[in-house]
């Protein structure tokens, strides 16, 4: 495959978002029309999977080595016109990913469940502890024996499980409310410990906690993973990590820290190809004499440059930081999306296009919204015109990638267009 220098893989992201903002296939690729060719032995595949009511991804690293990592299912009405829950609103959105990833992986058993934070659209919500929410919002099914399930645990009832880790384990709770989700999770887990599953503290700073499990060997030389930050502890870069969220509730006697600054953050590296995914990492802590930090930033400071950032909390304007996107300049952004209103902000969307001349991949751009925003440059960059599940590829040896838009409407998973001759910036 070749692999193009800087300018040549601008022009070709420019040309696909046009193709994409038409409906059109790109570059006439025999793979369009078709169902996704699925992943093989060298390749790594991230799957951003669209229901409508949370973010849900999966991966397939080089080894097959799979992880599921956040799969939410908020709490609202049916159907909204321009936030549609797909491929349908007869099922959950749990249940639609377990389908998806039936659909992608062959096996019953699924290496790490890794939920970043304790929020209904990463990973569920148990409606009995909402006392203020009208009863329609809530979407839930019940099981054979009498349980109440959605989100990830609606994963739960198709596959097991090797590894767990989540942001706070074990000492959950530590910080003000933590939403309905770890009501809904924390059961499961204990309940799965008796039957095997490996769960431990999430090791902020360490490389490779989180780890190939199927023949690492191989791969040894040119893959890793790296603990960035949970529960407000961020790596400093080096050996040691620094509790912010500790410092800033003595600074200012308020337990009630936010889930979202809490939320847990890694670095994924294959070759040349670096990927981050942080939750909804944001905001700011304050610290000793009361100077105010930006967690955000400095978090950002401790990735680095990427060749593909998930952006933080779905590219809202209290996100996605100018300080942290100045240090990760990555050439792609993927915002997993469940709303076409507050998520990935003009603000955002600017603020990436200063630093770069990025591929954005949404998985909901509503066309109206694009009609409506036709004159703004960032346009021209967002490769999906109205909902697809977004996967990135990257292929063996980790020197390129490919990037593919799926039909999210129905189970298909045909390929809607495809970037065939991406190239792979070198991290720094």
């Amino acid at each position: 495959m070749l692999i193009l220098n800087r300018r040549d893989f601008i022009k070709d992201v420019a040309a696909f978002g046009a193709l994409a903002a038409t409906g059109a296939a790109s570059g006439g690729s025999s793979e369009v029309g078709r169902p996704y060719p699925g992943w093989k032995p060298g390749e790594m595949d991230l799957h951003f999977v669209y229901t409508g009511c949370g973010e849900n991804m999966f991966y397939r690293l080089p080894d097959g080595t799979a992880i599921l990592n956040d799969i939410g299912e908020f709490y609202r009405p049916g159907n909204l016109p321009e936030m549609p829950l797909l491929p349908s609103p007869d099922r959950l959105g749990g249940d639609w990913v377990a389908r998806y990833i039936h659909r992608i992986y062959p096996e019953k058993t699924i290496d790490y469940a890794i939920f970043s934070h304790w929020h209904a659209d990463h990973v569920g919500h148990a409606t009995y502890n909402y006392k203020d929410t009208p009863r329609a919002s809530f979407r839930y099914r019940t099981t054979a024996d009498g349980r109440k399930v959605n989100g990830f645990l609606c994963v739960a009832e198709e596959f097991s499980f090797r590894r767990y880790f989540d942001h706070q384990y074990p000492a959950r709770g530590t910080y003000g409310t933590q939403d309905s989700s770890m009501a809904l999770l924390a059961p499961w887990v204990e309940e799965e410990r008796k039957k095997g599953l490996v769960v431990e503290p999430f090791k902020v700073g360490a490389l490779n906690q989180i780890a190939l499990l199927r023949d690492p060997a191989r791969y040894k030389d040119v893959f890793s993973i790296r603990n960035i930050c949970a529960n407000g502890v961020l790596w400093d870069g080096k050996d040691g990590v620094h509790d912010y969220a500790a410092e800033h509730v003595a600074v200012t006697k308020d337990d009630k820290v936010l889930q979202n600054q809490l939320s847990m953050a890694f670095v994924v590296q294959y070759g040349k190809f670096r990927y981050y995914a942080g939750g909804d990492v944001g905001r700011k802590f304050k610290t000793k004499g009361g100077k105010e930090v930006n967690y955000e930033g400095l978090v950002g400071e401790r990735v680095g440059p990427v060749t593909l950032c998930k952006m933080n909390h779905h590219g809202c304007s209290d996100s996605m930081d100018e300080a942290f996107v100045k240090a990760v300049r990555a050439p792609a952004y993927v915002a997993c999306m469940w709303g076409p209103k507050g998520q990935l902000t003009p603000k955002t969307l600017n603020t990436v296009m200063a630093y770069g001349d990025p591929a954005i991949l949404p998985t909901l751009m509503p066309r109206s919204r694009r009609a409506k925003e036709a004159g703004e440059k960032y346009m021209k960059n967002i490769l999906v015109s109205d909902v697809a599940h977004v996967v990135v590829k990257v292929l063996p040896g980790g020197d390129a990638y490919r990037i593919y838009l799926l039909e999210a409407h129905d189970e298909s998973m045909n390929v809607l267009s495809v970037v065939e001759k991406a190239c792979l910036p070198q991290a720094t």
